[in-house]
């Protein structure tokens, strides 16, 4: 799979977003960050290991 995002550093960098944010904010960049964590969790299954 050629993409030029790269989920885990996606979630990492919502979940700093949301670290400084509040509120509504603040819940809409984690549910984000979770997103993209799970997208890498299922990239990573899905990518055959050498």
């Amino acid at each position: 799979m050629c993409n030029k995002y790269d989920p885990q550093h996606e979630a990492e960098a919502a979940m700093k977003r949301a670290a400084a944010s509040e509120g509504a904010d603040r819940q809409r960049l984690i549910e984000l960050a979770i997103a993209w964590h799970q997208l890498a969790r299922e990239r990573r299954d899905v990518e055959p290991t050498e």
